[in-house]
């Protein structure tokens, strides 16, 4: 079998861990750690899914800074750094990742200075020879608008390539919009989302309203598993247990291992036992792509 094709198109970033050992002193100090590690949304998936065997092309920038070249080398290491956009005089992403006792974590992003999305910057040519597109939502958010993204969406959906895609956030999709970003990205083949941005998105009407955008709904349950509603019919799977240390990064690894799955065999059953599977294991782990890869799920 050929190895499964995916465009992933989104954020790059450094993530700095605080993990206090106990809760913080407003003007003094606790000890606790402090880690960086390589992430955001989009590397994590194009990382998970080389790592499960399928030829990822991610679409993301990084800065001439020294973190853009630690960056750089890390991702040729993955082999998924073909595609990277550095930009002059730009600077790395670095995301704040407050870590709590039970694995929960709470996000600060520096938007002072984002390297943003413009329009040209994902061409349709990097549709060629690919099999279904990956994007998330924080570059959308940060730019204001999902333009760079338009055409790219519209090629996908001229030539049949399925089209994927996870809002990322709760907290911003409420800020752009649940109904003007829904405009702006759909349709969709499969939309991917936690329980929070769910109800985001469909307000009062539920997940299955969805539908009326994306042909496959999945929503990660977390603790519970994860669900899929498409064809009038809902599949569900419990989760995989785990001790967890921190959950930055598990969402993105389950889109990456249930993408790859489904690409390949068109089974949501079997794709989210291997979101379930997969994301519990980076849960279990500190960092959104624990260096020892599991075993292929």
């Amino acid at each position: 079998m050929s190895r499964t094709r995916l465009l992933v198109v989104g954020d790059v970033a450094w993530d700095i861990f605080i993990r206090p050992q106990r809760p913080l002193v407003s003007g003094s100090d606790v000890l606790g750690t402090v880690d960086m590690m390589p992430g955001g949304a989009a590397a994590n998936v194009a990382v998970w899914a080389r790592r499960l065997g399928a030829d990822a092309r991610l679409v993301g920038k990084v800065g001439d800074d020294p973190l853009g070249e630690l960056m750089c080398a890390h991702l040729r290491a993955e082999a998924a750094a073909g595609d990277l956009i550095c930009v002059a005089g730009g600077l790395t992403t670095r995301v704040g990742i407050l870590v709590s006792a039970d694995g929960e974590h709470s996000f600060v992003i520096d938007h002072t200075k984002i390297l943003l999305f413009e329009e040209g910057d994902v061409p349709t040519s990097l549709l060629d020879g690919v099999d279904a597109v990956f994007f998330n939502g924080y570059d959308i958010y940060l730019a204001g608008s999902a333009a760079f993204l338009t055409p790219v969406l519209g090629e996908a959906r001229r030539r049949h390539i399925p089209v994927a895609f996870d809002p990322s956030s709760f907290t911003l999709i409420e800020a752009y919009g649940a109904e003007r970003l829904l405009g702006d990205v759909c349709p969709l083949d499969v939309l991917i989302a936690n329980e929070d941005e769910t109800r985001a998105l469909a307000g009062g009407s539920g997940a299955s309203a969805l539908t009326a955008h994306a042909s496959l709904v999945v929503v990660k349950r977390g603790r519970d598993g994860a669900a899929a509603y498409g064809n009038g019919v809902w599949t569900r799977e419990p989760s995989t247990p785990l001790a967890a240390v921190d959950t930055t990064g598990a969402g993105d690894a389950f889109d990456a291992a249930f993408l790859v799955e489904w690409l390949e065999s068109g089974d949501v059953d079997a794709a989210l036992k291997a979101g379930n599977r997969l994301g519990a294991y980076v849960a279990s782990h500190l960092g959104a792509q624990p260096a020892m890869a599991p075993p292929r799920v």
